[in-house]
């Protein structure tokens, strides 16, 4: 049974449309930037935002206006992916599976409910702040949105939760326990509370520039890129797609999950269990290229690098979105799956910017957008928290 892509739908920094995507991913546009003052001592970072005058828009619905940005994101990003679907969710058993790293807590009135608890200023603490503090509201307000009433799921894997979302969707798909799956990922954590956090762990870019920090593929690179974002796809089963003439994105063939199973205060630096799901989804298949989760930090690139030897002794293309897009938590595995489905569709491989390559020579990393047929992406993907989880996406050709 195949299960195919119908729909997808994306709300990023600078990114307001698949359109939109689509240019930025040809044309290696960077939506980063470095913000001043972010740092513990007023360093500065890098980070991709997504400003309140973006929420406009959006915001002009009145049935949106209290649900939290988190939210909102998510609900315009599954808006857009069902109009691109084509796909009338009345009268059909819809599953929707949601990712989510952190939530809304980089959110003000998240951070300010705890700072009047504190205070004992019980007035103050918002009426909806158990809201903000619940991930699954925002699994279920977007639900509401679409008027979905079927099964409603909220991953939390860290930085994997949206793959692991498809992987749960393809298994309710395949059983016949939903008739259609909306898959997607949403997150808005960046405040004092999680730059400080990361700034600690030394995981996080202080006084880089965007030449030298949160840089895939490139030592000296001192952390990743926070980043806020939404995405969403439409997954069917694909008789169900062919019967009502549906326009096919693509296919997922299989999602691969597992965890490095170390101590949580601990790294692993073997990379054995990434290494393990990359071997289990690819089944010695060899793609047109990595879509990988590369994004700044040496230890995890390095990772990357020893999958890249072990498996394809760096034959097959590796690049990182990261390098465009920085790591948007919990949202990060659906904008890969989105990017490789628009990889198939329009013959293209995304370039990893900003790279010097320093430390990485011997892997075949793009660093300028190539054009040509592609058939077949593995999306590597890790989480805070040890997960790892491996897609495998191939064209679609009818049964």
């Amino acid at each position: 049974m195949k299960i195919v892509c119908t729909g997808y739908g994306i709300f990023a920094p600078n990114t307001r449309s698949i359109d939109q995507y689509l240019f930025n991913l040809k044309n290696g546009v960077c939506t980063l930037k470095v913000v001043e003052g972010m740092g513990p001592k007023g360093e500065s970072t890098i980070a991709g935002l997504i400003q309140d005058e973006d929420l406009e828009q959006i915001e002009a619905d009145d049935k949106l206006k209290r649900l939290p940005k988190v939210t909102k994101m998510g609900v315009a990003a599954v808006k857009e992916a069902i109009a691109s679907s084509g796909l009338d969710v009345r009268h059909k058993k819809v599953g929707l599976f949601f990712g989510s790293s952190l939530g809304a807590t980089g959110e003000k009135l998240y951070q300010d409910s705890i700072h009047y608890a504190n205070q004992e200023l019980y007035r103050k603490v918002s009426l909806i702040f158990s809201h903000y503090a619940n991930y699954h509201s925002i699994t279920a307000a977007i639900g509401h949105y679409i008027g979905a009433r079927g099964v409603e799921k909220t991953i939390t894997t860290g930085c994997t939760s949206s793959l692991e979302a498809v992987e749960d969707a393809i298994l309710y798909l395949k059983s016949g326990k939903v008739d259609v799956a909306i898959v997607g990922g949403t997150d808005s954590p960046i405040c004092n509370a999680t730059t400080y956090a990361f700034a600690k762990t030394k995981t996080i870019p202080l006084n880089q520039t965007l030449e030298e920090g949160a840089v895939p593929f490139q030592k000296g690179s001192k952390g990743f890129a926070m980043s806020e974002a939404a995405g969403a796809i439409v997954l069917e089963r694909e008789e169900d797609a062919v019967q009502r003439k549906a326009d096919i994105k693509g296919e997922i063939v299989d999602v691969v999950s597992n965890n490095d199973g170390i101590n949580i205060f601990s790294l692993d630096e073997s990379g054995d269990q990434m290494l393990n799901a990359l071997k289990e989804v690819t089944m010695g298949r060899m793609p047109d290229y990595i879509n990988s989760q590369a994004l700044g930090i040496e230890l995890n690139d390095q990772i990357e690098q020893r999958c890249s030897k072990q498996l394809f002794n760096h034959e097959v293309p590796y690049t990182s979105i990261k390098s465009m897009y920085g790591n948007p938590f919990g949202v990060i595995g659906i904008l890969q799956v989105i990017s490789s489905l628009l990889s198939l569709q329009y013959g293209f491989i995304p370039p990893t910017i900003r790279t010097t390559r320093r430390g990485y020579e011997e892997m075949n990393i793009i660093t300028e957008t190539i054009y040509r047929e592609i058939h077949e992406v593995a999306i590597t993907n890790h989480g805070f928290g040890g997960n790892n989880a491996c897609a495998y996406m191939k064209k679609y050709t009818k049964s």
